[in-house]
């Protein structure tokens, strides 16, 4: 990093060969769009490139781009919901492919939009903070003191945030349980 941000362009190659699925995944949970969550990460790294200087060398790079993707995210969400954009739930080809061999009838894939787009609507409920801490644990699958670091907090912070996420969007999705 400290090559990187004395100029050294050809070291962000490696860096981003190395976290690129890593933050993809991370933006396309949070953003629930591909195309979005391709501008994320690259994003991601032009501001790592450009802020490479203010690395701190005694912490990993994992947790401090996850912190600059997030960080993006919430911020491309705080436009979005401005503008009133709605965000659409995943598209069927990023579901597991073993659920698409049973070939759902029509009515199934209609509920399951349904419930993909109640989901959507719940997790975008969550405020910014609860959103990224349940992201990163239920969607990149972090642990608690992984997601501490990566977001500047405490992991009994994290540990609230988590459990208030969860309550919230238990009381959202009532009913839906089979």
């Amino acid at each position: 990093m400290g090559r990187l941000a004395q100029g050294e362009r050809e070291l962000l190659e490696p860096l981003m060969q190395r976290h690129h699925r890593r933050i993809y995944r991370i933006a396309l949970a949070y953003l629930r769009d591909a195309d979005e969550a391709l501008d994320a990460v690259q994003e991601t790294f032009v501001k790592a490139y450009r802020g490479a200087a203010r690395w701190d060398p005694g912490s990993e790079v994992g947790p401090w781009l996850t912190r600059i993707a997030v960080n993006h995210c919430i911020d491309v969400y705080r436009r979005g919901r401005r503008v009133g954009a709605v965000a659409d739930p995943l598209a069927e080809t990023d579901h597991d492919a073993r659920a698409a061999d049973q070939a759902p009838s029509p009515e199934r894939r209609v509920l399951g939009r349904e419930l993909a787009e109640r989901i959507a609507r719940a997790l975008r409920s969550l405020p910014p903070q609860q959103r990224a801490v349940f992201v990163l644990r239920h969607y990149d699958e972090m642990s608690l003191p992984e997601i501490a670091t990566s977001l500047g907090l405490s992991v009994g912070t994290v540990k609230s945030s988590l459990h208030r996420a969860v309550h919230r969007l238990r009381e959202r999705l009532e009913g839906l349980r089979a």
